[in-house]
């Protein structure tokens, strides 16, 4: 799955994993074995600019099979052919298929000769035309790696698509996480929702994401491909899987926390406005991606007469319809039930999705997984009347602040943060920042000092900060170096996600250059590994 996120990697990364994947995976050359095309041809006359002689050439349409010397089918195109233009281009699905086993390695997907999407299923080198794709296993699901062949012959990186596809019984093998679920999970989230989606009144639009007429397979940052659903913020993900989803073949994915990315929010149109001072019961599944690193508190959703564009520097400050109160939501293996109800305003007609809480009110456990972030898939949302609270046990607790035309809460200059009392010029060690040994992923425990820090500088709108990384002396002069700029980065890049101004941040990584003890000892090394933090201006 994604799992996650499109993201880009550095060449140099890609390239050794592809070096390593070259050892394990025999390169399929289509452009050799792929001799026999099957399908239909139109054909047309051209004058050759040259002698004025009349010449036939042949355009390809319609369905395509390219086939191996044993009839084997080894990709599957379709094509759609313009005699007034005399081109034809790739327009719907293409895949490619192993020789022996005939499974599909590749999907792709063109619209008018464009490359919009692809999905890796299996780890595979081929080589297609002049590109290789790599395909690769990462965090249990498919990640594609393209190289375009330059004319000298050697191969240039070109990109990173992300797969969404992945396996869900791979959590059941981790007993170590299992037993932590067990330990930690609230049993009353596996409870079924009181109402179905198919209930008579239902409110909300397409409920089970079942409705997709563009969306032929999963797709990282969805936007209009998902019927009545529609992106409150960036990049949510549409997934279709059979094994993964809930129910049907499709569910959704979000982005709640992040100490690398941006936050994400999914909204619906409802079926028609609510009717003032009625009660109505929400509830939505949920399940902790196998990936994520974290699990959290932070899900809610906002009803409001307008449709939303959220900004991740107005995070603090929107206020949902509802906020998850105690429950973390930790569990991998099940789908987990959120539910509660909702006293209408009247005339709401916008459902938007995702997390309202204010960052330092954030809780946060370490789970097992290697992407640090808290990314959860959505299925199965319903909105539905009721005659009273009674007919809908709730597991939220009501934060609507009454009578606030403007979905949002007070300011936060009443709010205090352990930066307050800093003058410009003063420099403190950021103490609760943490990292695992030589790595630059900020950790859980961190997320207390990160927020407090987040909270200061959108008070203080003006404010200008440094920060600085250090290491201890263990270790190359130059690793050190480049590990203290990364976890530098690694806080502004934090403070940036959730709405802080780039040109309000400085970084420096001085590597061991600065020590305030003694690296001849374990503590002293320990004290010598550290973020500082400098006010600039405020």
């Amino acid at each position: 799955m994604r799992i996650y996120l499109i993201f880009f990697a550095s060449i140099y990364l890609v390239f050794c994993r592809c070096q390593t994947a070259q050892a394990q995976s025999d390169t399929i050359y289509y452009n050799k074995i792929a001799t026999v095309g099957i399908g239909e041809n139109i054909e047309i006359e051209t004058r050759s600019r040259v002698t004025g002689a009349m010449d036939t050439h042949y355009l390809r349409n319609g369905p395509w099979q390219f086939l191996d010397s044993n009839d084997n089918v080894l990709v599957e195109t379709n094509f759609v052919a313009s005699k007034r233009k005399r081109i034809s281009k790739r327009d719907g699905l293409q895949l490619f298929r192993e020789p022996v086993t005939g499974d599909t390695l590749l999907m792709q997907e063109y619209k008018k000769g464009m490359l919009v999407n692809q999905l890796g299923l299996k780890s595979a080198i081929l080589v297609i035309e002049n590109t290789v794709y790599h395909i690769y296993k990462d965090f249990g699901s498919y990640t594609i790696a393209e190289y375009r062949f330059k004319y000298s012959g050697s191969a240039d990186f070109t990109s990173i698509w992300k797969s969404s596809i992945e396996d869900p019984r791979d959590i059941l093998n981790d007993t170590n996480y299992l037993r932590l679920e067990k330990e930690r999970g609230d049993p009353s989230l596996l409870q079924p929702a009181s109402y179905s989606t198919k209930a008579e009144y239902n409110y909300v639009s397409n409920p089970e994401f079942e409705r997709h007429p563009s969306a032929y397979f999963s797709i990282m940052s969805f936007t209009d491909q998902v019927s009545d659903w529609s992106i409150a913020s960036i990049s949510p993900d549409f997934y279709l899987s059979k094994m993964g989803a809930l129910s049907g073949n499709s569910f959704l994915g979000i982005r709640v926390f992040s100490l690398k990315k941006d936050i994400e929010y999914v909204q619906n149109k409802l079926r028609k406005p609510l009717v003032k001072d009625s009660t109505y019961c929400f509830s939505a599944y949920l399940k902790l991606s196998p990936g994520s690193m974290y699990a959290t508190n932070a899900f809610g959703f906002l009803l409001s007469n307008v449709e939303q564009k959220i900004d991740t520097d107005k995070l603090l400050s929107i206020q949902p319809s509802k906020s998850l109160n105690t429950q973390i939501l930790n569990y991998k293996s099940r789908w987990m039930k959120v539910q509660c109800t909702y006293t209408a305003t009247g005339g709401e007609q916008y459902l938007t999705l995702g997390s309202f809480r204010n960052h330092k009110d954030l809780e946060l456990i370490n789970v097992p997984g290697n992407a640090p972030e808290s990314y959860y898939y959505l299925e199965d949302v319903s909105l539905v009347p009721i005659a009273n609270e009674a007919q809908c046990a709730c597991n939220f607790s009501d934060h609507r602040i009454q009578e606030q035309s403007n979905d949002t809460v007070p300011p936060m200059e009443d709010e205090v943060s352990s930066f307050d009392s800093l003058r410009v010029g003063d420099t403190m060690v950021l103490d609760n920042i943490h990292f695992n040994n030589d790595e630059s992923d900020l950790l859980a425990e961190s997320y207390e000092m990160l927020a407090d820090l987040l909270l200061f500088m959108h008070k203080y709108k003006t404010a200008r900060i440094q920060i600085d990384g250090h290491t201890s002396s263990v270790g190359e002069y130059l690793h050190n170096l480049v590990l203290s700029r990364k976890r530098a980065a690694a806080v502004q890049r934090f403070l940036t996600n959730n709405g802080v101004s780039e040109d309000r941040i400085e970084t420096n990584g001085y590597g061991p250059e600065y020590p305030i003890a003694s690296n001849d000892t374990e503590a002293g090394q320990k004290e010598n590994r550290r973020v500082e933090f400098k006010l600039l201006a405020l």
